[in-house]
């Protein structure tokens, strides 16, 4: 009995060492693998850090491209870019133009001819010497457009290309995140290419339609450096869709969604005045103008002799007739109601007066439009979201009392005077509910009145108070253009075509009845701004010097308009509401010519382009 109890417990020692060693190999397995997927975990949460820097950075990058699109590198404003894109660094010989996306027509190699145009090479409108790479109009020739594919993008930035656009590449990088993530332990992130092309294609109807202005495509790394070796460590690309901020419909000096009201000698002067409603101008004097036909928009003007084949003899009567040192008093003036003109409210047809064969007149009044006439519509939601968007001179102010706003809801409660005078921006002021305007216009702030002193304010203003009132305001200065000549516009389309004369005007000579008109003066005057003494039809008037405006640009209202006083306006003013009855005094409205097709300039900090839509999960 004692023998065999030995032998067992010599027995159990031995399976207890066995035990005792699975045991500790269990546990140190478990162990390593605790390790192993600690490690991992490290490793994911490192490469999400990575993706998460990489794509802040590319972010970061395409707003800077959308940047040089609101300020084109090479005018006065580009120098508040991060950096200056020079064309060295710019290729756009990678382009393949296609006009419908995913339709019908296949995509073509650009080769620089006429019929297949590079990306603005040689077009440099601005005469600085430059071609004007980020520069308006995006639209409508091939060579203005971005309709480049992804494969083959209008504008290439490729670090791949050389030195040169490496270094600038880095630079750009330098700028937009310093030092960023952590180049002292030798991690940074660069730009490795850019690319824009064409916005993307819908279709709606049964027509591929293009769906915004441009696509900009910006592809980034995370690099880390180690002694001569450079390794890539993290990679993303980040697309947005750009749109033409719309800055829609202004076409005239002011616009009524109204009705259009005036005393004294209140003026508007160098474009068309509508109104959806009726008018009572009070027996103003309008200003005598070239002989016109019953226009099929107020968008497009028709001068007598327009239509050719059919009018060539009256046009060239006309044409003859006005250039042989016949005063105009203003070129550009048409008064186009949809209404009735209560002077002339015996008057059935559409035009008051028919146009002569060979001296200006008043046939450059028009009214019972309706319902041709419509109003220039500044969406409050879109405005709104652009305003909140940020950026360079972009102010969103909330209500607090009377005339008083805090930008953002959160700034101090500071008068509209002082938020506007003296700057340039995109102001937009909310309604009391911040919520759209309503029907009847209860939620609208309380008037902003503006009275004596000096004040002026540059750039676009979007209010929505019950009415805007200005009196004895002193302007500040502005930078005044002519309009150009005006042409005959034979397609209706309300642009200059090649082959559509004009009427070539004496820029020169000032008018003694309206001391901002002008009379043919010398036939011989054909104005050519480029030299040479040949007659061109000139898009813009020369330059106008010493004058001053309370307003330059567009100003918006919800309500209603009462300018007082001696106030000028130079752009375009739109109400909502129409125009107080009281308009006294002596203020006008100008037009700047710009607003069709250059504006807002360069050089004041706009957003010109608005990002529509993201793609950042690449």
């Amino acid at each position: 009995m004692s023998t065999s109890k030995a032998k067992n417990e010599g027995t159990e020692r031995g399976s207890a060492m066995i035990i005792s060693v699975l045991v500790t190999a269990i546990m140190s397995l478990l162990g390593i693998s605790y390790l192993l997927m600690a490690d991992t975990e490290n490793r994911i949460a490192e490469n999400e850090k990575l993706a998460g820097q990489a794509l802040y950075f590319g972010e970061g990058t395409v707003r800077e491209v959308k940047r040089w699109f609101d300020r084109p590198p090479y005018v006065l404003g580009g120098t508040q870019n991060l950096v200056k894109p020079l064309t060295s660094v710019v290729v756009r010989t990678s382009r393949m133009i296609d006009i419908d996306g995913d339709g019908p027509t296949a995509a073509v190699a650009a080769d620089g001819t006429a019929g297949k145009p590079y990306y603005k090479v040689a077009i440099d409108r601005d005469l600085d010497g430059n071609d004007d790479i980020f520069d308006k109009p995006y639209r409508s020739a091939l060579g203005d457009m971005l309709v480049g594919t992804e494969a083959g993008p209008d504008i290439v930035i490729d670090r791949a290309a050389g030195s040169g656009t490496a270094t600038f590449l880095d630079g750009l990088a330098d700028k937009i995140a310093p030092n960023f993530p952590a180049s002292t332990a030798g991690v940074r992130a660069r730009v490795k290419r850019i690319d824009i092309y064409e916005p993307p294609y819908y279709t709606i109807a049964g027509v591929w339609t293009r769906y915004g202005m441009g696509t900009v495509k910006a592809t980034v790394e995370i690099v880390r450096t180690q002694g001569s070796s450079t390794n890539i460590i993290a990679t993303r690309i980040v697309k947005a869709v750009l749109n033409e901020t719309p800055y829609p419909g202004p076409f005239g000096p002011l616009h009524s969604c109204a009705e259009l009201n005036w005393n004294g000698n209140f003026h508007v002067h160098w474009g068309p005045s509508t109104a959806v409603g009726n008018a009572d101008p009070k027996s103003l004097k309008m200003p005598d103008s070239i002989p016109r036909d019953v226009p099929p928009s107020p968008q497009v003007d028709l001068l007598e002799g327009w239509q050719s084949p059919g009018q060539d003899a009256v046009w060239t009567t006309l044409k003859t007739s006005l250039e042989a040192n016949k005063a105009i008093e203003d070129p550009w003036w048409r008064l186009i109601i949809g209404g009735v003109n209560k002077d002339f409210a015996g008057i059935m047809t559409q035009q008051i007066a028919a146009p002569s064969p060979t001296l200006p007149d008043m046939s450059n009044n028009f009214h019972r439009m309706d319902p041709l006439v419509g109003c220039p519509e500044f969406d409050y939601n879109t405005w709104k979201d652009i305003a909140k968007s940020g950026g360079s001179d972009v102010h969103y102010y909330t209500w607090d009392n009377g005339s008083a706003f805090s930008e953002n809801g959160s700034g101090p409660v500071t008068q509209m005077r002082t938020l506007t005078d003296n700057k340039t921006g995109l102001f937009f002021f909310d309604t009391k509910d911040k919520s759209p305007p309503n029907p009847t216009g209860t939620n609208l702030t309380p008037e902003i009145s503006l009275s004596g002193g000096t004040y002026g304010s540059r750039g676009f203003v979007y209010l929505n108070s019950s009415n805007f009132e200005t009196r004895g305001l002193g302007g500040r200065s502005i930078d005044m253009l002519w309009p150009g000549e005006p042409y005959r516009d034979k397609n209706q389309n309300g642009v200059h075509d090649t082959g559509e004369e004009w009427i070539n005007l004496n820029y020169n000579t000032i008018s003694t009845t309206d001391p901002y008109a002008f009379p043919r003066g010398s036939a011989a005057d054909n104005y050519d701004p480029l030299g040479g003494g040949a007659a061109i039809w000139n898009q813009y008037g020369p330059a106008i010097t010493g004058q001053t405006a309370a307003f330059w640009g567009v100003l918006y209202m919800s309500g209603t308009l009462d300018a007082q006083g001696n106030a000028d306006y130079y752009g375009s003013v739109i109400t909502k509401g129409g125009m107080a009855d009281k308009m006294t005094g002596t203020p006008n409205m100008w037009w700047d010519p710009r607003l069709k097709d250059n504006w807002p300039p360069p050089g004041w900090n706009l957003p010109r382009v608005v990002i529509s839509r993201w793609q950042t999960d690449l």
